[in-house]
């Protein structure tokens, strides 16, 4: 479903969209009248719609149902900055594959610092818009030794550079979890010493050449996601 996102979204009767959304909306993604709209804020509120009237200066939408929305799990991301075009695409599967958090963490191998937020927002409200994501992820910039691993049941590490020393992951719906993925070096030894000493921390050792970031992600987001249907 073709979808919009608004940060001051509220319920009412009807919406006037202009300026920036009019523009993307008619000339974009070339929507006509008739066409429902998916209006999201990113926190959770959904909003479906009904091109009402188009105008040049203006598009209207009729108010047609609220789309209840609920975090079926709590997935958050412990991220180390990789490369610009490696990061904007795991932003974008965070987003996508409904991660509540991101922490961005210059780590050892980091090459790149964190772009400005108004460059991240925009990655994320594509995201959202293209797969109709009900949440939005917050971003924060930490240390390792900042994340409140204490607060997690699980925190997924996958490494293929030491054999497997904990328990496989295992996930519990209500309860938070933790992706841990590095950037394309890999982490430090140091970096490597202090994971593995954290008790939340899960190890999987995947049988699969060197991974780039995004692609890690993406692998460790299905582990985690499949532990939910056990």
């Amino acid at each position: 479903m073709r979808a919009h996102w608004l940060s001051d979204l509220t319920l009412l009767d009807s919406y006037v969209l202009k300026d920036e959304s009019l523009h993307h909306l008619v000339n974009v993604i070339r929507i006509e009248v008739g066409e429902e709209l998916l209006l999201l804020n990113g926190k959770g509120l959904q909003i479906l719609t009904v091109v009402d009237a188009i105008a040049k200066r203006e598009l209207r939408l009729k108010f047609k149902s609220e789309i209840p929305a609920e975090r079926k799990y709590v997935f958050d991301l412990a991220l180390g900055m990789p490369k610009r075009d490696a990061f904007e695409l795991c932003l974008k599967q965070a987003a996508e594959l409904g991660f509540r958090k991101i922490y961005l963490i210059r780590s050892a191998y980091s090459q790149m610092k964190a772009p400005e937020m108004d460059r991240m927002e925009k990655l994320l409200v594509s995201a959202l818009e293209q797969s109709n994501a009900s949440f939005m992820p917050e971003i924060e910039e930490v240390k390792w030794e900042s994340i409140p691993w204490s607060h997690y049941h699980s925190a997924l590490l996958l490494d293929s550079q030491t054999s497997i020393k904990k328990p496989v992951f295992d996930s519990a719906p209500t309860s938070p979890h933790l992706l841990i993925v590095g950037p394309e070096g890999g982490f430090s030894p140091e970096e490597l010493k202090y994971l593995h000493s954290q008790n939340q921390v899960k190890v999987v050792n995947l049988p699969t050449p060197i991974l780039r970031t995004p692609t890690a992600l993406a692998a460790g987001a299905g582990i985690m996601l499949e532990s939910l249907l056990k």
